[in-house]
């Protein structure tokens, strides 16, 4: 029974507590993407603290002070989400172990926060949700995300004197050493991915619209294209750009009737948007052109230079494992490879999958690869519901896991917990909008 051919299916909930739980999703996903971490003094300056966290503690204590946690529900996904979040705790005594105190505790802190999103996850999945309150949120999520975009590329050109720890990604002009675009995000990946996702969920929007709109939101919708499209490129990702050209080669397999002249006009305005961003910093487009997009014509020859030093940490990792086997049962530690000194050098595997494999083991791994399998199975049959909203959605989110799976090969996206928030929050809404009542408790 769908939840859309049958009203009388829905139970009866106040509209009053169902605008007070929307809006509170508004102010989490708002304090997550625009409001900076704090760095304390009295906590070495390093540890962060984030306005959103206390937000989502507020939130645990009013659902447990309403007897609402054992009422909260979830689908397959969130029982996927729930096997990776206890193999991720299993790894959490081995950071202790392998590393030390200090490790294992920074290890802990990165556990609490991956476990935030997720709890909105379910208490999502927990709520009432009509259509008209996905289609606010996507607005929401646009302005929102504009915003966060906005500020990093002001601070890209001008720096902010917001004094905070950024991880060293560097651009080089004319001998210059420039910060890429990083915005409140703590690497310019994670920035870009962002960026990715805002894009691709605009473009589905000008792709998608079927009859005369107003101009001011036409207009609206052009400009954050621009802004997405400039943050994207200001990050210097390549793997974000190639998350989007797969999300929207996916997202338009989906599609049953294929636009031309559609596809055309975006393609031209993401050129013109290119063409102006270099009237504006000529030697910042050529050089991403000529130097990170032709760093991978030398692959065959010099894969490291080509991964940007990715493919040479990869051997030394796998010939770390290979002689320490026993360490890929449960993983040396959630989030402790880029602090151990267990290897003797700096490690920054850059990869999603291989980070899983040997921070959280074989165990971990396995968890991982079926979430995202769940993931896909869950969209791909959402995205087949009757009703073109939420199939529309579905399909663009199958799509941009796609993306993400790729990009995961150059990036540890699953621990860029801020961005999971707002995917996960999306996906949640979705799924939660095509089922007639919550599956499983």
């Amino acid at each position: 029974m769908n939840i859309l051919s049958n009203p009388s299916s829905l139970s009866v909930v106040s509209p009053v507590r169902s605008r007070a739980s929307l809006l509170y999703l508004f102010i989490i996903i708002a304090a997550t993407l625009i409001i900076p971490p704090l760095y304390p003094s009295a906590l070495g300056g390093e540890i962060p603290i984030y306005a959103s966290s206390l937000l989502f503690l507020i939130l645990v204590i009013i659902t447990s002070f309403r007897s609402e946690l054992q009422d909260l529900t979830w689908d397959s996904i969130g029982e996927g989400g729930l096997t990776l979040l206890f193999a991720m705790a299993l790894s959490l005594p081995f950071g202790y172990w392998l590393s030390g105190v200090q490790v294992g505790i920074q290890s802990s802190l990165r556990f609490l926060l991956i476990v935030q999103p997720w709890f909105l996850y379910f208490w999502i999945h927990s709520r009432d949700v009509r259509e008209e309150q996905l289609s606010t949120f996507i607005r929401f999520l646009l302005a929102v995300g504009a915003l966060a975009v906005i500020y990093g590329i002001i601070d890209f050109y001008v720096p902010f004197q917001f004094s905070h720890p950024f991880a060293d990604q560097y651009i080089y002009l004319q001998g210059v050493m420039i910060r890429r675009a990083q915005g409140l995000f703590y690497e310019a990946i994670s920035f870009g991915n962002i960026c990715a996702f805002f894009l691709s969920l605009t473009l589905l929007h000008l792709y998608g619209i079927r009859k005369a709109v107003p101009l001011p939101e036409l207009a609206m919708l052009l400009a954050f294209v621009g802004v997405f499209c400039t943050g994207l490129f200001l990050a210097y990702s390549r793997g974000s750009w190639l998350n989007v050209l797969v999300t929207a080669g996916v997202f338009l397999f989906f599609q049953r009737e294929f636009r031309f002249r559609r596809v055309a006009g975006l393609l031209a305005l993401l050129a013109i948007l290119v063409f102006l961003l270099y009237q504006v910093s000529p030697n910042i487009v050529t050089n991403f052109f000529e130097w990170r997009l032709g760093n991978l014509l030398e692959f065959w020859n010099d894969p490291a230079f080509a991964t940007s030093g990715r493919w040479e940490t990869w051997e030394r990792l796998f010939a770390f494992f290979a002689d320490h086997p026993w360490l890929l049962v449960f993983g040396i530690g959630y989030k402790s490879l880029p602090n151990t000194d267990l290897f003797g050098f700096n490690v920054i595997a850059d990869n999603g999958f291989l980070n899983a494999a040997f921070e959280t083991g074989l165990i971990g791994l396995i968890a991982f690869l079926n979430l995202n399998w769940v993931i896909f199975r869950s969209l791909h049959r959402t995205s087949q519901h009757r009703n073109s909203t939420i199939r529309r959605y579905a399909a663009f989110l199958f799509a941009f896991w796609c993306g993400e799976m790729v990009q995961m090969v150059t990036g540890d996206l699953f621990t860029y917990w801020r961005n999971l928030v707002v995917y996960l929050a999306l996906i949640a809404l979705v799924q939660r909008l095509s089922q007639p009542e919550p599956v499983s408790q």
